[in-house]
């Protein structure tokens, strides 16, 4: 029984991962240039003195024209030199400006906030979000909205590449293109499930349409780091696209071990960073649980040939997002990440029973 159980679930978990990544590779399917709306490119900002300056050096070389782009910098209560070193570049800049956030809002709290105070005053037709510990290319914005030259796209998304400085990090890195090449294929496939704040656009046509303006907290988002384009109207509803070419990704610099680990608790629980993804992590949970159950009830050949066969599709899921960015050196990461997520499946339980972050 165990035995079957086992190779069922492994076929299954073998088609859906390789539908994943087929949908992954063909997610950069790029529609034709010429396409120039005006874009208002918003970075909200707190505390970030170490990075906004490298962020900003990004900002100033995007190829975009500058008369139909806008960036607007908002200096969310920062008490260190933020303030002082965006005013650099808005004094020399005429298209970058800053807003200061003087104090929280009760409904609205934190970085939600600040980019929704942003959005309130820009003037761009797509509106474009990013992070103060992020680097774009130059061709960020042009490769990005010539996805909506197509009418009924409203939000388009793109990857952030983590910058790792030791095998940890790494392997998060690693992590992070796999959970995004899963959100890039579900867009794909048609169900979009999430994209992430650090590389994400949408037409303001969209925006308006799930509540916009109106700060209505029953329709928007409780953070921006997170927006889901499953929350776009019903009938008629503007469609989503994931994009992969590497003109088009974002570079973030690691932030902590804290963060994926705070994250995967979050898509593995079902919590709302992720809703519809975490179908993927816990096919893998329960992939990897039916493997150590076999390993006691099932002959070794047996339990051989399903973890055999969660390697190779897992890695063949690792592969569009390494390839497409030049990142092959993650794949030697990946025979620990593996080891690493069979430790992480046995202690996730007291994770959640005890609320470890």
């Amino acid at each position: 029984m165990i035995v079957a159980l086992l190779f069922l679930f492994s076929i299954v978990y073998m088609l859906m991962i390789l539908l994943f990544a087929g949908a992954a590779a063909t997610s950069g399917a790029r529609p034709g240039d010429g396409y120039r709306p005006r874009v208002s490119v918003i970075i909200a900002a707190r505390n970030e003195e170490e990075q906004i300056g490298a962020c900003l050096e990004s900002i100033v070389r995007l190829s975009y024209p500058q008369e139909l782009l806008e960036i607007i910098i908002v200096d969310d209560r920062s008490t260190d030199r933020t303030a002082e070193i965006v005013s650099r570049y808005t004094g020399r800049q005429a298209h970058i400006r800053v807003l200061h956030i003087e104090k929280e809002n009760e409904l609205l709290p934190g970085k939600t906030n600040a980019v929704m105070s942003a959005v309130d005053v820009s003037r761009g037709e797509i509106l474009m979000f990013t992070d103060a510990d992020c680097r774009v290319p130059p061709t960020w914005v042009e490769d990005t909205v010539s996805y909506y030259s197509d009418p009924t796209v409203g939000v388009v998304a793109g990857f952030t590449s983590l910058i790792g400085e030791n095998w940890f990090e790494e392997m998060q890195a690693l992590d992070w293109f796999v959970l995004t090449s899963v959100a890039a294929a579900t867009t794909r496939l048609g169900f979009p499930v999430t994209a992430v704040g650090t590389n994400l656009s949408v037409r303001r046509e969209a925006y308006d349409s799930v509540g916009g303006t109106g700060r209505s907290p029953s329709v928007l988002p409780k953070t921006m780091r997170f927006f889901t384009p499953s929350r776009l109207p019903g009938d008629g509803k503007p469609a989503s696209r994931w994009i992969l070419p590497p003109s088009s990704r974002a570079l973030r610099a690691m932030i902590g071990s804290s963060f994926t680990i705070k994250k995967s608790v979050g898509s593995l629980a079902g919590e709302e960073w992720m809703p519809r993804a975490s179908l993927y992590s816990r096919s893998r949970m329960c992939s990897i649980f039916l493997i150590l159950l076999g390993a006691f009830f099932s002959p070794w050949w047996a339990v051989g040939l399903a973890v055999a066969i969660k390697l190779l599709v897992d890695y063949l899921l690792c592969l569009p997002a390494t390839l497409a960015f030049h990142r092959r050196c993650l794949l030697f990461e990946y025979p620990l990440f593996e080891v690493y997520y069979y430790m992480y499946v046995l202690t996730f339980p007291l994770l959640v029973i005890f609320r470890v972050k």
